[in-house]
């Protein structure tokens, strides 16, 4: 008897687990999982900045630069040295985050807006419902504050040899012409960042991240030379 209820719940044990596989396999396997688990761990904090931008008005001749966490970790001020210059990244953010909160943006006429955004949303939405989304912030940027010079930048590369951030250099790739093409018929400016970044490999260039997605200072110094071009400095 004590081997077969041994048996049985060995049995149950195991199509559970199986269960639970398929479960996360049919939703976008342990990528998906840990985008989401991430997501919720990380919802109080981008909750709390968003409130905190509400108390933060922007100027009218602000240059806003908007986006994730590759935003959000620069000074952007400081490192142009431009007051003028304001920070709305969010980490963790994607393109669906964008589009509901850039109502706070667009309100105040900024003078001008550098996106960069999607690299969060691979292996959670599909490139169709990445792009789908890309389009429609671009058209409320346009729609709700013409006056405002709208710049769109490349999704950087990735090494996932650095560490393996679940993230595909081809989904980029395929996605940074997406955003150049949705540029191009806007007749908006196209940063190609990604070039500058790439290594003999086509990856992130390891001497300038240390966990094969996010930027050090020497990387900004990069991405700084070619916003300066755009800035009127």
């Amino acid at each position: 008897m004590k081997n077969l209820t041994l048996f049985s719940s060995l049995l149950l044990n195991i199509l559970l687990i199986c269960g639970f596989f398929f479960i996360v396999n049919s939703l976008g396997g342990f990528s998906y999982l840990i985008a989401k688990m991430q997501t919720k761990n990380s919802a109080g904090a981008y909750e709390h900045r968003k409130n905190h931008f509400k108390q933060l008005p922007i100027q009218k001749d602000a240059i806003v630069m908007l986006g994730n966490s590759l935003i959000q970790s620069c000074e952007w001020s400081e490192l142009l040295n431009n007051p003028k210059i304001v920070n709305r990244g969010i980490a963790g953010d994607m393109t669906g985050g964008i589009l509901l909160r850039l109502d706070e943006i667009t309100k105040h006429n900024p003078a001008k807006i550098f996106l960069m955004i999607g690299v969060n949303d691979i292996n959670v939405h599909s490139n169709d419902e990445i792009i789908k989304n890309y389009r429609a912030i671009v058209a409320k940027i346009l729609m709700k504050t013409p006056s405002t010079k709208l710049y769109l930048q490349s999704i950087l590369p990735v090494n996932n040899k650095v560490r393996n951030s679940g993230k595909s250099n081809s989904d980029i790739i395929f996605l940074n012409k997406k955003i150049e093409n949705i540029a191009a018929e806007n007749k908006l400016v196209f940063l190609n960042l990604h070039s500058l970044f790439l290594d003999k490999e086509g990856l992130l260039d390891s001497s300038i991240t240390q966990d094969g997605i996010h930027l050090d200072g020497n990387g900004y110094l990069i991405w700084k030379i070619e916003l300066q071009k755009h800035l009127d400095l």
